[in-house]
């Protein structure tokens, strides 16, 4: 089917999230902001359920495409390419956009030509239930852990002066790794106040079967892909993603909780 141009993309890469993807998809569709087209890449799946679902879809702002399993970097970057939007939105085969997102990062970005990036904030749901604040965007933070999740909306003009999701960041961090390349020329980010992006948690996904040793793998893959941005900037290692990482840890909270008594008492003898 033929979409006509539109203001606004959302790209779903969908591999084997055939029992998600409707209700991604109605969450798209219950914006009431108007003026969009879905496009939906299936990067290889194999699942049968996945399979008719996509094979049903019949949707006039929607149209679907089939590659050969590439990986999530090269099937955003084909939907990407495929799209007509002035503006783009990935989103997840397992998520659900937040009830106003579109609207609102739509009218930050026709009224701030400066503006690259438009994030907001994250909910939780599914096997864990919560809000997550994302911290308002500095360039030093971002070189330190990821501060924006994928669902967020910049110019496909500006995503055409780079070079897309890097394929090298297929094991996760692919959206951490584009932002930079994004905004490594310069470039304003805002944030809403507002619910971007309701987070699926699953018993397993790709995120939370990161190992340690992969995690330092990818971290060093994303210093690789931007040495030179890294060399112009040096972060606060406070703010690193390793540094979140031991702060939130089991064994962190549990060493601070038994040290405690013992701050209390040398705050008696002193």
């Amino acid at each position: 089917m033929s979409v006509s141009s539109k203001t606004v993309s959302v790209i779903i890469p969908v591999f084997n999230n055939g029992n998600y993807l409707n209700d991604t998809i109605q969450s798209v569709v219950n914006q009431a902001y108007k003026d969009f087209e879905i496009i939906v890449v299936d990067d290889g799946s194999t699942d049968q359920n996945t399979l008719q679902v996509l094979k049903e879809i019949n949707h006039p702002q929607i149209e679907v495409f089939i590659q050969d399993y590439a990986g999530v970097s090269i099937a955003r970057n084909y939907g990407i390419e495929k799209a007509s939007g002035k503006y783009i939105l990935p989103l997840d085969a397992d998520d659900l956009l937040g009830d106003t997102f579109i609207e609102q990062a739509v009218d930050v970005l026709d009224k701030n030509p400066l503006v690259k990036v438009v994030f907001g904030d994250v909910r939780m749901f599914g096997k864990k239930h919560g809000m997550k604040k994302l911290p308002n965007h500095s360039l030093e933070m971002l070189l330190g852990q990821n501060t924006m999740v994928v669902t967020s909306m910049f110019r496909k003009a500006d995503f055409l002066n780079t070079s897309g999701f890097n394929p090298n960041m297929n094991e996760g961090f692919e959206d951490w790794d584009f932002w930079l390349t994004l905004l490594e020329s310069g470039g304003d980010v805002f944030k809403l106040d507002t619910i971007a992006l309701h987070y699926r948690i699953k018993e397993s996904s790709r995120n939370s079967s990161l190992t340690a040793q992969k995690m330092q793998k990818l971290r060093r893959q994303i210093y690789e892909n931007h040495k030179e941005l890294y060399a112009r900037h040096f972060f606060d290692p406070l703010k690193s993603f390793e540094y979140g990482l031991l702060l939130t840890s089991k064994e962190y909270k549990l060493g601070k909780k038994l040290l405690r008594p013992l701050r209390i008492l040398l705050q008696k003898l002193k």
